[in-house]
């Protein structure tokens, strides 16, 4: 359903084909989704299905760092447990459904099934780009060569240390490479999600694609057949995307439920044949329809972060980047949501228009031609910096001759819809966008001021659906 099926590894005559001879891999950016969790709400607890799932081990081996008495920092290691308000408002410790309580979740939580699923992921990029590539030592001697981030939600976090962890086990760290890094932004800052908390135009447009999914699905033979199924499970007894609880709990409940083991199950009708695809016909529709059909949902839900992957890919090919004092990285390993996988793919005309399942991974790369690596010299960079004030994006499109980027979404090649047309590719292969052809779509769904373009509409058409503006 949602947990990922994953592929084997690449054959040796897969990877002749996948990674031309004629093409340099210089540079990996890899976003995914968190691993499997458990509901993001409590739903349906009248068929059984408990409040508080027994999956997480990690409970038992938390620590934290403290402050000694020496003015030095130690560990503290701890259990966590879990309580709840009992008669007259006293505490009343929580066991799971096997009577214990030290392996309880919290609410959209990572659980165990999660932590291994992402720890995998972490070992399949290991083995494709260290042990068949080569493009990556078995042991990093420089930890600034890897950029880590992961947004502010803790099983986004979880994840991220979990796949690092698959791709650099013990000894694949010099002693002199560093301390990893994990970078974190504050909520106000953040775009390696759709913001909709600080991002209230996004936010706005988004209700007008989740009410019209609403108005064209509610009433549609798909959802009045799944209402026949599961309606006697809702509160007016039939399913909505709107309704009580939204379509989108729904699909969440019966994803997270799948997912995990007996203890945890809903009725078998919600695992029928049919009901799950109908849900995510519509589902999807809300979440991703304004990627395909407004320029503004794609600068505001994705543009900020496909423009950081863009400037890093920039950076790599002519050197040159924002940061005074900044190394060009090889690896980006960035921890993160359904929405921002999905909502990356849709925005450049990439999507399957399916929900994205756990462990959702798209890798940008970045690749030279053998014998046409450029570097920019610097008398051309004084005179781009004179040129653009100091804008990466304004990059000479001679530096970028001989740069190509490719996509994979969960270890299958995808096209950007921008790249098929002559010229904006490699020669013989349209997945392979030149940098420059990936430059341009990037740049026209990056905002110049992101919190400025997320101020919110206040006339009295913001809740209404912008022009159509199809994706290139």
């Amino acid at each position: 359903m949602t947990t990922l099926q994953v592929k084997p590894p690449y054959t040796a005559e897969q990877l002749k084909e996948l990674y031309p001879s004629n093409l340099v891999l210089e540079q990996v950016q890899v976003i995914f989704r968190h691993g499997e969790r458990t509901p993001v709400s409590s739903r349906f607890q009248e068929t059984g299905l408990p409040v508080y799932w027994p999956y997480c081990n990690a409970a038992r081996h938390f620590t934290v760092a403290i402050r000694d008495e020496n003015g030095g920092f130690s560990t503290l290691g701890y259990e966590r447990m879990l309580e709840t308000y009992g008669r007259r408002g006293h505490p009343k410790s929580i066991v799971g459904p096997t009577g214990n309580a030290e392996t309880l979740c919290l609410a959209g939580e990572l659980t165990d099934k999660g932590r291994e699923t992402t720890l995998a992921l972490g070992m399949r990029l290991r083995h494709l780009y260290m042990d068949q590539l080569k493009f990556l030592p078995t042991e990093i001697q420089d930890i600034n060569d890897v950029y880590l981030r992961a947004t502010p939600v803790p099983r986004a976090g979880e994840s991220l240390q979990q796949v690092f962890a698959g791709m650099f086990p013990k000894g694949a760290i010099s002693a002199s490479a560093g301390i990893p890094k994990i970078w974190h932004r504050n909520v106000a800052d953040e775009n390696l999600m759709p913001n909709e908390t600080v991002c209230r135009r996004y936010r706005q447009l988004q209700n007008a694609f989740g009410l019209a999914a609403a108005e064209k699905w509610n009433n549609s033979e798909e959802l009045k057949y799944v209402s026949s199924k599961l309606g006697k499970y809702m509160a007016d007894g039939t399913v909505k995307v709107d309704g009580s609880p939204r379509l989108t709990g729904i699909m969440d409940t019966i994803a997270s439920t799948a997912a995990h083991g007996p203890l945890t199950k809903l009725p078998a009708l919600f695992y029928e044949d049919g009901i799950w695809e109908r849900i995510e016909n519509a589902i999807v529709e809300e979440w991703f329809r304004g990627y395909e059909d407004s320029l503004a949902v794609r600068r505001l839900g994705v543009g900020s972060l496909l423009g950081d992957i863009r400037d890093r890919m920039l950076y790599k090919s002519t050197g040159f980047s924002k940061i005074a004092g900044e190394c060009p990285i090889k690896l980006a390993l960035m921890g993160c949501h359904d929405t921002t996988v999905g909502g990356a793919l849709a925005a450049l005309g990439a999507f399957d228009w399916k929900w994205p399942p756990y462990t959702s991974s798209v890798a940008f790369e970045l690749f030279s031609s053998s014998g046409e690596k450029r570097a920019a010299t610097s008398s051309t960079l004084t005179g781009w910096l004179q040129k653009f004030g100091f804008k990466s994006s304004g990059a000479d499109p001679a530096m970028l001759k001989g740069w190509y980027v490719r996509l994979r979404y969960n270890d299958t090649p995808v096209q950007v819809r921008y790249c098929k047309a002559p010229g904006r590719h490699l020669e013989g292969n349209p997945q392979f966008c030149t940098l420059e052809a990936f430059k341009e779509v990037v740049d026209k769904i990056t905002p110049e001021d992101w919190k400025t373009e997320c101020l919110p509409h206040t006339d009295e058409n913001k809740d209404t659906l912008p022009p159509v503006e199809k994706a290139e």
